[in-house]
């Protein structure tokens, strides 16, 4: 009886997810690359919320808690979620 393959290919198909879009109005919006398999590892590392949302946001951070770092505080952990469940990484 052959053996059966796992082929990395397949894995890494099945994973790739199109880019989080966060339309912040008519004009401006960030847009969240998928995180990689490194990024992964790094997040369930870290149980600070900035700091994932750094890992998660990388060079769109900045702009990001430009725009919602004065909104209410329940907001980000919603966004947080649906970022992670976007990306297949969560609830």
């Amino acid at each position: 009886m052959p053996t059966r393959k796992y082929l990395l290919e397949k894995y890494r198909n099945e994973a790739v997810k199109p880019d989080f879009e966060i339309v912040v109005d008519e004009v401006t919006s960030i847009v969240i690359k998928m995180p990689t398999v490194d990024e992964v590892i790094d997040l369930n590392d870290i149980t600070d919320i900035r700091q994932q949302l750094q890992i998660l946001a990388k060079d769109q951070y900045p702009g990001l808690m430009e725009v919602i770092g004065h909104d209410p505080g329940a907001m980000l952990q919603p966004l947080m979620n649906d970022m992670l469940k976007h990306f297949g990484l969560g609830k």
